[in-house]
C-alpha cells in the first residue's frame, strides 16, 4: 500500500469499508474503558522494535498532532507557520475538543497585546467591543517576570489551605511564561477576538488581571474572520435570552458577555475553536477525524527515535437511528472541509517524519487511572468534563495519550496537584444532565446522544431538595454541597492578602493564623464518594448521588422540568409516590446497582425536621429556609460529580519534550495540556501555549 504525504493534497485512500462485524469486534477492544487501565494498548506492541522501512506506513506527515483541542489546534497552526506538515488526529467526529465546551476564557498575561489594549484604554481593531476598560491600569501591568513568580509562589494557598503554584515545575513555567504573550498575538493573527481583560482564571496568578475571553458579536452572518455570530448560530440574542437550541457551529449555546465587551457580544468556547480550525485548514493542516490513537510508535519500546502512531476507526452515531455524526466541516462544506481525510478502515499507521505531538487530554474520563489518587475514582457514574460532547466512557479524557507515551518509557509529573486543584473534582449544579454545559441543547450535532440538557438549579436551588445516595440517604448538607474553595488568582478569593497588598514568597502569605481565620474546605466531595451500605466488594463503590424534590419544588423554584431539560437519558425520574420513585431509579439507571431501601423513610425524616425547623443530621436551616417534599409527583435527578480537570500527566521540560523515567529527552515526543503534568492551572491559556511551544520546537528535529 503506497503511503500518502501530506502536501500532495491526497485527501482521500481507498476509503475501505468496515463490515458491521468486524467494526462490533474493534469497538469493544477499544471502548474498555472501566474494566481496563485504558483504551492505549499496556504492553510491548507489533510495532516496537520494528525500524521505519518495516512499517507499512499509511500516511506520513512531518508532525503528527494527537488531539484537535486547545493544544492541538495552536500546535498544528504553529508547525504550518514554521513550514511543517501537519496531520491532526482526533478521535471525536468534530473538531475543538474539550476547548469548544468550555466558556472561551484565556489567561495569559506578561504584557500581552490585551492587557496593552486595555491599559492603553483602546477598543478592538474590529469595533466590536464597546465598553471601556473593567480593570484599572495598575492591575494590567504585566511583565513575563512577574508572571514566573506568581505561578512559581510556594507562599500562595487557597481556603483549603492547598498550595496551588508550589509543585509547579519551573523550568515549564519559566518557558511557558515567556511564550504567553507571543501566544495572545498569534492567536489574534488567526482570528481569535477577545473581551476586555477581566480576572483572572484560576491559578492564573495572584498580582494581575490576565483573562480576556474569546468572543464573537451578533451579526447579519457568521463570519469568523471578522468575529460576528448569527443568533441562530450562537442560540442566543442580544439581550441574552437563550432561544432555546444550540448549533453545529456552538454545542453549547454561547454565555452573554456585555459586562465584558457590551450589548451582543457573546463569548464561548466555539469563539476560540472554530477561528483556529478555519485558520488551519486555510494554512493547509490534514485533519483525520473519527480516529483513537490507540499507540505511540517507538524504534524500540523504550530507546530510539519515535516514528509515529497507530489509530482505529471510531465514528459516532446517533444511537436511535444510527446516522454517523459528522463534523460541522463536512455538514457545511466549502472552505470549512477542506484538509478532511476521509478513510474508513480499521487501523491506520501515520508515520511522524519529525515528530509526535501529544494533545489527547487528560485522564479524568478513566476511572482506573484516577483511582490512584482516590479510592472512589473508581466510581463509574462520575463524568470529566465535556463528557457528552467527547462520547462518554472509553472516549472523553480517557488518558490515551498518557498511556501511550508511558508504554514508550515517559516519565510522569504533577501526579499530586489534583489534590491542590479546586477544579479537579466537584458537584455542580446542573442536574439530571450527563455534564455541566446545561446548555448544550437540540441542534448540537451530537444531542441526541446527549438527551437532555440539565436542569441548572443553582447553588441556591439545593434548598428544594435533598441529595441522598445509592441506597437513599442523606450524606451531606445539601447548602454545603456545591461549594467549591476559595481560589488563589487575582484579584483574591482565597486565603491570602488581595493582589495590590500581596507580597510574592513572603512567608506570612501561609501562616497558620491567616489560613485559620478562611479555611472554609467542606469535604462534600469526599461525603459523597465515601463507603455506604449499598457499598460492596471488592471496590465498595459508592454508587451515583440523586437531587429529590417534588411539584411544590419545581413550582416555587419555577424549574424547567420539561425536554429538552430532561429526557429519556437515565438521568431523570418522575413518578407519583416515592416507592415507584426508588423503583423507577433502580430500574432505569446504568450506575444504580442497589436499590434505594432507605428513600421513604429519608423523606419521611426530613419532613419531620422541616416541622420542627431544625436539621439534627447535618444542621441545615441557618443556612437557607428547609422545604417538606410532600406534593406529588414526586422527581429524581442524578446529581453529577464531575473530574473536572485532569492534574498530572507526562514529564515535559521546556521545550515541551516528554522525558524518560531517567529525566532524558524521548527523540520525537511531545506533549501538553491536560496530557502533561506539573502546571497546574484552569482553563485554556496553559494547553495553548503548549501546543505553541511544543510545534515551535517539534519542526526542528531531523527528520
Amino acid at each position: 500500500m503506497s503511503k500518502n504525504k501530506v502536501g500532495d493534497s491526497v485527501s482521500t485512500l481507498d476509503n475501505k469499508k468496515l463490515n458491521r462485524r468486524n467494526f462490533i469486534k474493534r469497538s469493544a477492544a477499544i471502548g474498555v474503558g472501566t474494566a481496563a487501565f485504558g483504551t492505549a494498548s499496556t504492553g510491548p506492541t507489533q510495532a516496537q522494535g520494528t525500524q521505519a522501512q518495516a512499517i507499512a506506513w499509511d500516511y506520513e506527515a512531518d508532525v503528527v498532532v494527537l488531539g484537535a483541542g486547545a493544544t492541538g489546534l495552536p500546535a498544528a497552526i504553529r508547525a504550518r507557520d514554521l513550514g511543517a506538515s501537519v496531520i491532526v488526529v482526533e478521535q471525536n467526529f468534530d473538531i475543538g475538543g474539550t476547548m469548544i465546551h468550555s466558556n472561551g476564557n484565556v489567561s495569559l498575561g506578561a504584557g500581552d497585546a490585551i492587557q496593552l489594549r486595555d491599559l492603553a484604554g483602546k477598543n478592538d481593531p474590529e469595533g466590536l467591543i464597546t465598553i471601556a476598560p473593567v480593570e484599572p491600569p495598575e492591575a494590567m501591568r504585566d511583565d513575563p517576570d512577574l508572571l514566573f513568580r506568581d505561578q512559581t509562589d510556594w507562599t500562595v494557598v487557597n481556603t483549603g489551605a492547598r498550595a496551588a503554584y508550589r509543585y509547579n515545575n519551573r523550568e515549564v513555567l519559566r518557558a511557558w511564561a515567556d511564550n504567553v504573550a507571543p501566544v495572545r498575538q498569534f492567536l489574534l493573527d488567526n482570528y481569535v477576538k477577545f473581551t476586555r481583560i477581566s480576572g483572572t482564571h484560576n491559578e492564573g496568578g495572584l498580582s494581575r488581571a490576565r483573562r480576556a475571553t474569546a468572543m464573537f458579536k451578533l451579526g447579519p452572518v457568521t463570519d469568523v474572520r471578522a468575529g460576528t455570530v448569527t443568533q441562530e448560530d450562537a442560540g442566543r440574542d442580544a439581550d441574552g435570552k437563550v432561544l432555546g437550541h444550540a448549533s453545529r457551529l456552538s454545542p453549547v449555546v454561547m454565555d452573554d458577555q456585555r459586562a465584558r465587551g457590551g450589548r451582543g457580544v457573546l463569548g464561548r468556547g466555539a469563539a476560540i475553536a472554530r477561528p483556529l480550525e478555519l485558520s488551519a485548514k486555510e494554512k493547509g493542516v490534514q485533519f483525520m477525524l473519527n480516529r483513537h490513537m490507540d499507540e505511540i510508535i517507538r524504534e524500540s519500546q523504550l530507546s530510539g527515535r519515535v516514528l509515529g502512531i497507530r489509530a482505529s476507526y471510531t465514528p459516532r452515531r446517533d444511537p436511535k437511528t444510527g446516522e454517523q455524526f459528522v463534523s460541522y466541516g463536512e455538514f457545511t462544506g466549502g472552505e470549512w472541509a477542506k484538509g478532511l481525510i476521509k478513510d474508513e478502515r480499521l487501523t491506520v499507521t501515520i508515520r511522524a517524519r519529525k515528530a509526535v505531538i501529544v494533545g489527547t487530554g487528560g485522564h479524568n474520563g478513566n476511572p482506573q487511572f484516577r483511582a490512584m489518587f482516590h479510592p472512589g475514582g473508581l466510581e463509574p457514574s462520575l463524568t470529566a468534563k465535556a463528557w457528552a460532547w467527547l462520547g462518554g466512557p472509553g472516549r472523553a479524557a480517557d488518558a490515551s495519550g498518557i498511556i501511550a507515551g508511558m508504554n514508550v518509557g515517559a516519565g510522569l509529573d504533577g501526579m499530586e496537584q489534583g489534590y491542590h486543584n479546586q477544579s479537579s473534582r466537584r458537584i455542580i449544579t446542573v442536574l439530571g444532565a450527563m455534564d455541566a454545559a446545561n446548555l448544550e441543547l437540540p441542534g448540537a450535532a451530537h444531542f441526541p446522544y446527549r438527551r437532555a440538557g440539565g436542569v441548572n438549579v443553582g447553588a441556591a436551588g439545593f434548598q428544594h431538595l435533598i441529595a441522598v445516595n445509592q441506597v437513599g440517604k442523606r450524606f451531606f448538607n445539601e447548602m454545603r454541597v456545591t461549594q467549591q474553595l476559595g481560589s488563589s488568582q487575582y484579584p483574591q478569593t482565597g486565603a491570602i492578602k488581595k493582589w495590590n497588598e500581596y507580597v510574592q514568597g513572603d512567608w506570612r502569605n501561609c501562616r497558620p493564623d491567616a489560613i485559620k481565620a478562611v479555611y472554609d474546605d467542606n469535604f462534600a466531595i469526599d461525603a459523597a464518594l465515601a463507603i455506604n451500605e449499598g457499598s460492596q466488594p471488592p471496590h465498595f463503590l459508592p454508587g451515583p448521588i440523586w437531587a429529590i424534590f417534588d411539584q411544590a419544588a419545581v413550582d416555587r423554584a419555577k424549574w424547567n422540568v420539561n425536554p429538552p431539560y430532561t429526557g429519556d437519558n437515565g438521568l431523570f425520574f418522575k413518578a407519583d409516590t416515592i416507592e415507584e420513585l426508588a423503583a423507577a431509579i433502580r430500574a432505569g439507571n446504568e450506575h444504580q446497582k442497589v436499590a434505594l431501601t432507605y428513600l421513604k423513610e429519608t423523606v419521611a425524616r426530613w419532613n419531620s425536621f422541616v416541622a420542627k425547623g431544625a436539621d439534627p443530621d447535618f444542621e441545615r436551616g441557618p443556612d437557607a429556609p428547609m422545604h417538606a417534599i410532600a406534593t406529588p409527583p414526586y422527581y429524581a435527578a442524578r446529581i453529577i460529580i464531575e473530574w473536572h480537570d485532569s492534574c498530572g500527566g507526562l514529564r515535559i521540560n521546556g521545550k515541551a519534550q516528554v522525558l524518560d523515567m531517567k529525566g532524558q529527552v524521548i527523540p520525537g515526543l511531545y506533549a501538553g495540556g491536560e496530557a502533561s503534568g506539573a502546571h497546574l492551572m484552569h482553563g485554556l491559556g496553559k494547553a495553548c501555549t503548549h501546543g505553541y511551544i511544543a510545534a515551535s520546537n517539534a519542526v526542528n528535529e531531523r527528520a
